[in-house]
């Protein structure tokens, strides 16, 4: 009895010793590292330790920061110091020790610019996106699919990007100094047995339709199509009049052709030599006939806001009409004749005088 109460004895010791071991060695697994970045803005600057993004300090206005409970060893300090300067800097961090970088030179900063789709063009604004092992996390995409990351330092990354039905995608890439890099991602389509519903679950980019079968589709019957065009084969056909979104000629009238439009984006258009060449309301602009400048702040993106709801003249003007109107609740402007009216709208007489109605 009294041999086996020796033996327990012992191995309490031994691990009392242990346990003293461990909390006498946890002071050296950490360090404290001192700096000051040469230019920085406060309300943007950090600094963080690569791969441990929870790991880091603020900077203070005149640029120092301290950053504490660095793991010892060599670590890579990942550095924002103003909207446009960056720095990514290894250094070695001595356990239970203070060490000081003097002062860090921030470079030019880079950018990331990511585009992602998804399959059947499914919508992926829920998606979330993280730079691994920066403080760049679970950052959300625009409604067309778009980020702007940055600023960050010149270097080599890796992209997580996840979206609900679909696996978590990563990506490599690299940026240098002061570049701004166009990353674009293709969502894999998901196995169909895995219970995912396509469109159903995530929706469908703007301007498109969820079919039953969990595909996006331009159209699934004609009154999803704008007017003068007619849903074949899913996708908007027809004799579409000038200024009409398009993505292909088939969408367009005769005499006119699907063009790329100076405030982005694509309509049919005519092609023309001169001011001769276009018909009334409409001048010639890179070869193209194009609403009026006069007119129309923003070209065909405002051509075709005539009819749009409003509670008053600011409204309109504020939808790019230059002289709009706000007659019976809709957006119009003055006209001495059919022709200076977008199509389904005539000159027609009212108490502002000769403005753009709709055909009745």
């Amino acid at each position: 009895m009294r041999h086996t109460l020796h033996i327990a004895m012992a191995v309490l010791l031994a691990l009392s010793l242990g346990g003293c071991g461990e909390l006498e060695n946890e002071p050296f697994r950490w360090g404290t590292v001192h700096g000051q970045l040469t230019q920085s803005d406060p309300k943007v600057a950090l600094v963080s330790v690569l791969g441990s993004p929870g790991l880091r300090s603020t900077v203070a206005g005149d640029g120092q920061f301290t950053l504490q409970r660095a793991p010892a060893g060599t670590v890579e300090l990942f550095i924002v110091a103003s909207a446009t300067r960056a720095l990514r800097r290894e250094i070695h961090v001595q356990g239970g020790q203070s060490i000081s970088l003097g002062e860090l030179v921030p470079v030019e900063a880079s950018f990331l610019s990511l585009r992602v789709r998804a399959p059947n063009e499914q919508q992926v604004d829920q998606a979330q996106v993280s730079l691994v092992g920066t403080p760049l996390q679970r950052l959300r995409l625009d409604e067309e699919g778009r980020l702007r990351m940055g600023p960050i330092p010149d270097g080599c990354y890796t992209l997580s990007l996840s979206l609900p039905g679909f696996q978590e995608v990563r990506s490599e890439t690299c940026v240098s100094a002061g570049e701004t890099k166009e990353v674009k991602v293709n969502l894999p389509a998901p196995d169909r047995d895995d219970g995912h519903l396509g469109c159903a679950e995530t929706g469908c980019e703007e301007g498109l339709r969820c079919a039953p079968d969990g595909r996006c589709l331009e159209c699934l019957e004609s009154s999803h199509c704008a007017p003068g065009l007619t849903c074949r084969g899913f996708r908007c056909e027809g004799a579409g009049a000038v200024c009409t979104p398009c993505d292909g000629d088939w969408k367009c009238r005769s005499g006119t052709s699907c063009e790329d439009l100076p405030e982005g984006g694509t309509a049919c258009l005519t092609r023309c030599e001169d001011g001769e060449d276009c018909e009334e309301g409409f001048t010639c602009q890179s070869g193209r006939c194009l609403p009026d400048t006069a007119q129309f702040e923003d070209g065909c993106h405002a051509y075709r806001r005539v009819g749009a709801a409003c509670d008053g003249d600011v409204r309109c003007r504020d939808l790019g009409l230059i002289n709009g109107l706000c007659l019976a609740g809709a957006c119009t402007y003055r006209c001495t004749s059919d022709r200076e009216c977008p199509a389904s709208f005539s000159c027609e007489d009212s108490a502002a005088g000769r403005v753009c109605q709709p055909d009745r």
